[in-house]
């Protein structure tokens, strides 16, 4: 694991400012403070802090999360010692990686559980249980649960390719009438994003995915959709061990499997 260690004490206004830009450009406006060699920022827009060091200008730089779940979840090259008080550090080459890594930190800390429950909570808190009022609890929920979704799949379908949000479908794994709790319906593990068709096909039980992520299609799937939806392309899902008991709900109430 690389370490943390080698990150500079003081910044010199250059370096500081591209750090700043860094965080600034990707949704951290809040900051900057230092201390302990690590320049620290908030969202107003995202819960979590975040922290930015650099060994020199030209790197490596280093990526310091407070979120567990967003340091769990972020694909980047760990590194240690974190900042103090938080779960995880990461490091980075190049100016260009380090910004990928903010946006991602971004985009998952507005997605994981718990900031799209509540947001619905505080959406919702004024609302009874008329039959119109739980249309529109419906309704929030539903776009707040797309949003979550989009920025964990960052706006793509993960099948297709697909990127244009017209044709992006929130898909539950556990449909959302089938939910026990909210926490379940706005939880973005129990979601995909996927273009309109692999919707249809997900949603119907028409396909489902097993536990590495490899595509499971229902006998009723006819050879048209089957060719439509390119499942003899080698299509895979990146899943994380919170999707598994979701899936494994679809696969045996929702999946065809006859």
């Amino acid at each position: 694991m690389s370490s943390t260690e080698g990150r500079l004490p003081a910044y010199p206004f250059g370096l500081l400012s591209e750090l700043r830009d860094a965080a600034n450009e990707h949704g951290y406006r809040i900051g900057p403070e230092e201390a302990g060699g690590w320049i620290f920022f908030r969202s107003a827009s995202a819960p979590g802090e975040i922290a930015l060091a650099a060994a020199n200008g030209t790197g490596p730089f280093f990526l310091s999360l407070m979120l567990p779940g967003v340091a769990r979840a972020l694909d980047a090259q760990p590194a240690a010692p974190c900042a103090k008080g938080h779960a995880g550090a990461f490091v980075f080459a190049t100016r260009d990686e380090l910004h990928a890594g903010v946006q991602a930190v971004y985009r998952l800390s507005v997605s994981l559980p718990n900031f799209p429950l509540e947001k619905y909570e505080n959406a919702v808190a004024g609302l009874g249980e008329t039959e119109g009022e739980r249309a529109q609890k419906f309704r929030i929920g539903q776009n707040i649960f797309r949003d979550a979704l989009m920025e964990y799949w960052n706006g793509t379908c993960p099948l297709s390719g697909i990127s244009s949000p017209a044709l992006l479908r929130a898909s539950h794994m556990i449909p959302w009438s089938d939910c026990t709790t909210d926490a379940q319906r706005l939880d973005v593990h129990n979601g995909l994003l996927l273009s309109a068709l692999w919707d249809a096909a997900f949603d119907s039980g028409l396909v489902t995915f097993d536990d590495h992520g490899a595509i499971l299609t229902s006998p009723q799937l006819e050879v048209a959709a089957y060719q439509a939806l390119g499942v003899g392309k080698t299509l895979r899902l990146a899943l994380r061990d919170e999707h598994r008991p979701y899936l494994a709900y679809h696969r045996n109430h929702v999946w065809m499997q006859r």
